[in-house]
This record gives structure tokens, C-alpha cells and sequence, in this order.
């Protein structure tokens, strides 16, 4: 009686989460596997982790395995795909065969509990970072931009002021330079003109 209510939680909780029913509650025979780099989802394989492949259940399932032989059990996410070996039901990673104490195959049952948090792919993560560096690289350069454009109006902003400085300063008879009308020449710089005037008259 105990089992069918289990399996009956276990069908329940999968329809919910849209597992096939055939896979939320299955007994079998489990391997394990230590080799690979990338797993179905794209994430980095870690042989000491606790995760299990499964032909059928999506990824981040939550699966309990429980080891028919020692009565141990583990919970595992699924994010790879197989075993690809008629009677085999689930492919264990090195850390959770330890933990219920396989040694090479073992039968065991399995139990859907739930979905885990959403992983993201190797991937996904990559071109995040890919893009961060473009947008890294865009506000740096608008900053560069930006700094260059105040620069150069500080620059003529002084200059603007230096042309002012030396034009109010111009004594030059003729008032002007380069055909430019300069400023308007102060009271001493006047009189130092009609000084030089009257000369040149007497002269003439």
C-alpha cells in the first residue's frame, strides 16, 4: 500500500511539472560516469558533483535515487542526457554513486521531486560575457569621446580667452589687425597713441 501511494505522489508531481509519467517513477539499473567535459545542457561536467543523466526528464529535474541494495538514497539534478544502454535507466556522476555506495551497476528506483533552479548553459554564459564587453568597450568609448569633446572646448575656451587678452592690449595706430577692428585701447595706451600721433605730425 505504502508503494502505490508512492507512486501515486510521484505521478501526481510529475504531471504537474509535465513529465512523462513513465519517467517520474521507474526501477532499474543505474551506471556512472566520470569522463567529459560539457554536459547535454552545456554546462562544465564535474565528475565529483551530484548530478545524473536521463534520456527523457527536462533539465534541473529534481530526481531521488534510492539503491535497492544498501537502502541509500541521493537526490540528483539532471542536466545530461543517456544512458544510452538498453536497461539502464539513469547515468549517475562519480559524487552520487559514492553516496548510496554503488560499486559499477546497481539497481535502484527513481522518484521525481521537483525542478530545480534554472542553470545556464556554458553558452549563455559566454555570450553574457561577450556582451558586457561590448558594452564595456561602447561606454568606454563614448567616455573617451565625451573627455575629448570637453577638452577641446576647454582648449578653445582658452584660447577664446588669450585672443581677448592680447587684442585689448594692441596699440597699433591703425586699431586694427589683420583687418580686424581690435578692442577699444585703454586710457593709458590712448594716451601713449596721441603721444606717438603728435610726434609723427611734427616729423612730417
Amino acid at each position: 500500500m505504502t508503494t502505490v501511494k508512492k507512486l501515486c505522489v510521484c505521478g501526481v508531481a510529475a504531471m504537474a511539472l509535465g513529465v512523462p509519467l513513465e519517467a517520474s517513477a521507474q526501477c532499474g539499473t543505474a551506471s556512472w560516469y566520470h569522463e567529459g567535459a560539457r554536459t547535454a545542457n552545456g554546462e562544465r561536467y564535474r565528475p565529483d558533483g551530484i548530478s545524473a543523466a536521463h534520456r527523457s526528464l527536462p533539465f534541473g529535474t529534481i530526481v531521488q535515487v534510492r539503491n535497492q541494495r544498501t537502502g541509500r538514497t541521493v537526490t540528483v539534478r539532471i542536466n545530461d542526457r543517456g544512458p544510452f544502454i538498453r536497461g539502464r535507466i539513469i547515468d549517475l556522476s562519480r559524487g552520487a554513486k559514492r553516496i548510496i555506495g554503488m560499486d559499477g551497476l546497481a539497481p535502484v528506483c527513481l522518484a521525481v521531486l521537483g525542478r530545480g533552479p534554472r542553470v545556464a548553459s556554458a553558452n549563455m554564459d559566454e555570450g553574457r560575457t561577450a556582451r558586457r564587453g561590448r558594452l564595456r568597450m561602447a561606454s568606454k568609448s563614448s567616455r573617451t569621446r565625451v573627455a575629448s569633446l570637453r577638452q577641446k572646448q576647454r582648449v578653445a575656451k582658452l584660447s577664446r580667452r588669450d585672443r581677448s587678452v592680447t587684442l585689448n592690449r594692441t596699440t597699433l595706430a591703425s586699431g586694427r589687425v589683420d583687418g580686424r577692428i581690435v578692442a577699444k585701447p585703454r586710457r593709458k595706451d590712448r594716451a601713449a597713441l596721441r603721444e606717438q600721433r603728435a610726434r609723427s605730425a611734427r616729423q612730417g
